[in-house]
């Protein structure tokens, strides 16, 4: 059963997969400080304030397990890949995908704003996505709901549902797990491309094991039995002898990473009698040498000790100021790159987007344009065009300008990001995302609305760097009046990024 699954995933998430595409503390009183020094290092008087309070997670991966735990890069969401063959296709806030080849994928979708959340796509009840389903696939039998549940609480519901194709060349199964709030959701699908039960079952626990990290809004989740974005590391660590039992040595060790500030103790165990004997601070490294279902074994400088597990990652985490470093040498490339064209070229909006101070999405908004708006295109970089408008100079996302005006909704929102656009659902218009897969002239891609799309460019004006794969971001134009047969959109033009 669901409830049950997620439950038991959400605040434990100690079972294991067989495999491999952001808060206050548990702050420790005068019984947690150590009673001897056990390291080199000096303890801290009392334990820290935030950082234990994030979600338990399943163990990063090991040389002796597959799980591998995974935080984004802004640090504001954590899932648990099935194993080490899954990469990261994309990791940003809008849109993350991350894929294991060709075999399956998983998309995770961020609405953050008015515009984002009326692209969310989500069946309220299984009836409406039964409805939906038939809309697509008119045959009774090219599809069966394996699973619907819809919990909810005073301000979220969430969703989660199976479904089994059994007529499309897509996927068989597809998972869809939404986390619906009044003014952002979030939504994880999983898809696998074959019928094996046991890959879509490790999909189906990594999408249920996706945790929103230090956002208010996701605060109490339903269906999780408590606070899944504020759990402490009492709620999530056992007691200390239950874990002792079950204690296993690698016999060698293994490097992990601090995800944040977080205790080492003596035991492991939260209890007061285990104290804590020094912290680590976010990106510190940590020789593991052994586990028990919650707790890593840990050698520092020869003393032994005991980090809880949703602590320590694969990877090395970003630091706000690296982060932010990141994004300033993104931006110094861009420019580097620029290329003054000496005259000015009209080109149209399709649709309504930002127009910022320098090339990047974390760069200041100098105005807004609305859909089908002429803007001069004075230069470009690799990825941004500098146009002025209106009296205003600045960039705008390449995937955002055409030099036809193919725009025809209306312009009801004045503040849609840069990097969410999506289709106008009219005659013709954009769809950008993530492609899946790539077929005898078609693609498929994940949308950045959360939607799926099979698009036909046999016609198309392909412009991309380096051909079609998966993974790679695109931007298509779609004559919808010409949809094929089959259901495949028709584009016009695919761009690649």
């Amino acid at each position: 059963m669901l409830v049950k699954r997620v439950r038991v995933v959400l605040s434990a998430l100690a079972m294991s997969l067989a495999m491999m595409c952001f808060t206050s503390g548990c702050g420790g009183s005068d019984s947690d400080k150590p009673k001897e020094t056990e390291v080199p290092t000096e303890a801290p008087t009392e334990a820290p304030t935030e950082s234990e309070t994030l979600p338990p997670q399943t163990e990063p991966e090991t040389e002796l397990k597959t799980d591998v735990a995974y935080t984004s890069q802004d640090r504001s969401i954590r899932i648990t890949l099935p194993d080490s063959t899954w990469t990261v296709q994309q990791d940003a806030d809008e849109m993350r995908v991350f894929s294991s080849g060709n075999a399956a994928m998983i998309s995770i979708v961020h609405a953050a704003d008015a515009a984002a959340m009326r692209n969310i796509s989500v069946a309220e009840s299984e009836d409406a996505l039964k409805q939906s389903l038939t809309g697509q696939y008119p045959d009774a039998n090219a599809f069966e709901v394996m699973e619907f549940e819809k919990l909810s609480s005073s301000t979220i519901d969430t969703y989660e549902y199976v479904v089994k194709y059994n007529s499309t060349s897509m996927w068989v199964y597809a998972v869809t797990y939404g986390i619906i709030a009044d003014t952002q959701a979030y939504v994880v699908t999983g898809t696998v491309v074959d019928d094996n039960k046991a890959l879509l079952d490790a999909v189906q626990e990594s999408v249920e094991s996706f945790t929103v990290l230090r956002n208010n809004v996701f605060s109490a989740i339903p269906g999780t039995g408590g606070n899944k974005t504020n759990m402490s590391e009492s709620q999530s660590g056992g007691t200390a002898a239950g874990e002792m039992a079950s204690m296993s040595d690698y016999g060698t060790s293994v490097t992990l990473y601090a995800s944040d500030t977080v205790n080492v103790r003596m035991q492991p165990s939260t209890e007061a009698n285990s104290a804590v004997i020094t912290v680590l601070s976010p990106g510190a490294t940590v020789s593991v040498i052994g586990e028990s279902p919650q707790w890593f074994k840990v050698n520092i400088n020869g003393n032994i000790g005991y980090v809880n597990k949703a602590f320590l990652v694969q990877s090395p985490v970003q630091t706000e100021t690296q982060t932010d470093s990141q994004e300033a040498a993104q931006v110094s490339a861009e420019m580097s790159n620029y290329t003054n064209y000496g005259t000015g070229y009209t080109y149209y909006t399709t649709t309504e987007v930002n127009l910022r101070a320098q090339p990047g999405t974390d760069s200041g908004v100098v105005s807004t344009l609305s859909g089908g708006a002429a803007v001069t295109v004075v230069g470009e970089t690799p990825n941004w065009f500098m146009v002025s408008a209106n009296g205003v100079t600045g960039y705008v996302s390449k995937s955002y300008l055409s030099n036809t005006n193919t725009y025809t909704g209306t312009n009801n929102d004045t503040n849609q990001d840069d990097t969410t656009g999506g289709s106008t659902n009219t005659n013709v218009g954009p769809i950008s995302g993530t492609v899946m897969s790539v077929g005898n002239n078609t693609i498929t891609i994940q949308g950045d609305d959360g939607n799926v799309y099979s698009i036909n460019y046999t016609d198309a004006d392909v412009s991309t760097s380096s051909g079609l794969q998966s993974g790679l971001y695109v931007s298509a134009m779609i004559d919808y009046s010409n949809t094929l047969a089959n259901g495949d959109l028709y584009a016009t033009s695919v761009s690649g990024y």
